[in-house]
């Protein structure tokens, strides 16, 4: 059937209005961890954008590593009518007590970067990175530069620095350790130790360096981490003890300390990283809120995304989306 124009102007004026109230009414919330730091900056940054282009109004909080905080501005932000909500635990075992608040309020979550469970065990829909898979390729690309630079013959220690306190930190660790057992069989287990830290690059640095101290006999060092603070802490603790950038090789996740160690161009021990764009993370998150609202399409049980190995012979080509 044909429309009249005034029909149509009619429909078209219609459809400007839903789209109005939508974004009237709908109120996307995020709430992330660190942040200050780059990773987090970029990852609101990309939700925020997400949220504007789909027409809705978005509000975010820092709670650092405050659980309380965290529990207490998913409150507010439920009080304040949002209609779904990304979070970014700061600690895993949050994850029971956030996905029962938002499943009571019957707000749609999803969890970014760390995935959180009902306290049943099913999952939180989760974005973010599949941890063991990235953790593996990692070790695998560790592996050859053991190969590559002959050191089997030398006094090899691996430093795996894991925060015990994220599974998804641990699984990246895992991960690593299994990909470069893989690809270096005959490594002796015995030879990787396991050294604590809390996420950060201060600690990496402060637990690192004790871990040289006990362990003077070692000549070449291995070391993979969570994220770039892990294993940039490691590679400066390594250049504060007096060794060569040639003495260790570590490969960190996420991408967010290239610029630190790559930008000056001097050899570091700092071999790389899986860099993962997090406006990605926090753009994917809210497109798929902004979907599962509108339509009520099902939230995914999890979505990764694929990360890109950043060294410093290619670093030349992500310098300028990284660093500013």
């Amino acid at each position: 059937m044909k429309l009249s124009g005034l029909t149509s102007l009619a429909l078209g004026a219609g459809l400007v209005l839903c789209s109005h109230a939508f974004a009237a009414d709908t109120k996307i919330g995020y709430i992330n961890k660190m942040g200050d730091h780059p990773w987090f900056v970029a990852e609101v940054a990309g939700a925020k954008k997400a949220a504007e282009a789909g027409g809705a109004t978005f509000v975010s909080q820092d709670v650092q590593f405050n659980a309380d905080l965290t529990v207490t501005t998913l409150d507010t932000m439920i009080g304040d009518g949002v209609k779904g909500i990304a979070i970014v635990v700061p600690d895993k075992g949050l994850g029971p007590v956030v996905a029962q608040k938002a499943k009571d309020a019957g707000i749609p979550l999803i969890a970014v970067d760390d995935d959180i469970y009902y306290k049943d065990g099913s999952p939180v829909p989760y974005v973010g990175l599949n941890a063991y898979n990235i953790g593996k390729q990692v070790g695998t690309e560790l592996a050859k530069l053991y190969k590559s630079e002959n050191w089997a013959g030398k006094e090899v220690r691996i430093a795996s620095i894991e925060d015990r306190k994220a599974d998804t930190c641990m699984q990246r660790n895992k991960g690593a350790e299994e990909g470069f057992l893989a690809a270096v069989p005959d490594f002796d287990k015995s030879k990787i130790l396991r050294v604590a830290y809390d996420n950060t690059m201060v600690n990496s640095i402060d637990v690192m360096t004790t871990t040289l101290t006990a362990n003077p006999q070692v000549t070449n060092w291995i070391f993979y981490s969570c994220n770039d603070d892990g294993v940039l802490g490691a590679a400066r603790a390594l250049e504060n003890s007096g060794y060569t950038a040639d003495q260790g090789m570590g490969i960190g996740i996420d991408g967010s300390r290239a610029c630190d160690a790559f930008g000056s161009g001097k050899p570091t021990a700092f071999r790389g990283t899986m860099w993962l764009n997090s406006a990605n993370h926090g753009r994917i998150a809210v497109e798929l809120l902004l979907k599962s609202i509108k339509d009520g399409t099902p939230l995914p049980e999890k979505t990764y995304s694929d990360p890109e190995l950043i060294t410093a012979a290619n670093f030349g080509d992500y310098k300028p989306k990284l660093c500013k």
